[in-house]
């Protein structure tokens, strides 16, 4: 099942001025099979079918016959190309490639926790692969997707946190993916053999967002559609604000084409809400929502300033929450009934 025809016009219409940029390239893309990756190769099927970019996809997936046997409409692409390996070692053909979008290594809280050298090797070791990779195929321009984990803990005294922001007093250098985000940009903009935009992603929400990890807004989006109160377990006052995927892709790509070398951008919503809020909203008065938590004076904030992206590449935020979320559970309820 693909997604909105609705969403990909909208990722076509505001990438216009890219199209030239894009044109005949080649890409390697890891993380593929993951939300972005799926959401970026949705993109990549729309811009060869519409405005004819003729862009051909080399997707790194550890269980490629996995993947394209569950979401089959990509494997049929005549311009997508599968390679199975790990990010730490994987290895091609000796064909060249235009440009690298590294998404691979999603956040996840448990590999955090239960085998942090795991989660950091993968990081570090993936970065110093991309960028030895990126020299032997003659890359252009490198994306690394990274985290606005990399800031650290955000002071609660800061509504929106933005790309001048070092030095956290309150950084936690025994997070292994914090630290192995803020350690791997540094490897990127120190060796990479060509130029590297990175990407300071926060958090977002859309069709193919997992609805059983680690993710607040898909727990709620799957209480709801399993007919399940929500129960949120901390006290409801953690700040978060979300980016619809659609967006996102936009904002990937227009960084790819754009964005200053060696640069950091925040990726995401500078829309505030709390977690309370957002449950209340996601609700749809179809159940309830508790909170199970007491007051907590520490509010966590997790926001990032945007200006940096909108005033240097003319980005936004395109799609407000409210249809963020009835687009995202539309999904998924159309996916319940196949």
């Amino acid at each position: 099942m693909s997604v909105n025809i609705e969403d990909l016009a909208l990722i076509g219409d505001k990438l216009t001025e890219d199209f030239q940029f894009y044109k005949n390239q080649k890409i390697f893309l890891t993380g593929g099979t993951g939300f972005f990756g799926k959401w970026l190769l949705e993109a990549f099927i729309y811009l060869n079918e519409v405005p004819e970019l003729n862009i051909s996809v080399m997707i790194l997936s550890r269980t490629p016959e996995k993947f394209t046997f569950e979401y089959p409409h990509f494997s049929k692409h005549k311009n997508f190309s599968f390679v199975q390996g790990d990010v730490r070692t994987f290895s091609t053909s000796s064909e060249e490639f235009d440009l690298i979008i590294h998404a691979a290594t999603d956040a996840s809280v448990e590999l955090n926790k239960s085998n942090p050298e795991l989660m950091r090797n993968t990081i570090i070791d993936g970065a110093k692969r991309i960028c030895d990779f990126a020299d032997r195929v003659n890359c252009k321009r490198i994306l690394y997707t990274s985290s606005g984990a990399a800031y650290g803990l955000q002071p609660k005294s800061m509504s929106h946190i933005s790309e001048g922001f070092i030095d956290n007093p309150d950084f936690n250098s025994n997070d292994a993916y914090a630290t192995a985000k803020l350690e791997s940009e540094t490897y990127f903009k120190d060796n990479a053999p060509c130029d590297v935009v990175i990407a300071r992603c926060f958090a977002f929400v859309g069709p193919y967002l997992p609805l059983n990890g680690s993710f607040a807004i898909g727990n709620f989006i799957s209480d709801v559609l399993g007919g399940r109160d929500i129960k949120i377990i901390g006290d409801g006052t953690a700040i978060r604000s979300y980016l619809y995927a659609a967006d996102l892709v936009i904002w990937l790509l227009r960084l790819l084409s754009s964005g200053k070398n060696g640069e950091i951008y925040n990726v995401g919503s500078s829309q505030s809400i709390s977690i309370k809020e957002l449950a209340n909203k996601i609700s749809l008065s179809k159940v309830k929502v508790y909170v199970l938590g007491e007051n907590n004076i520490n509010t966590n904030i997790y926001v990032p300033c945007i200006n940096k992206a909108k005033k240097e590449l003319g980005l936004d935020i395109y799609t407000p929450l409210s249809l963020t979320i009835s687009k995202t559970i539309n999904f998924f309820e159309d996916k319940l009934k196949c």
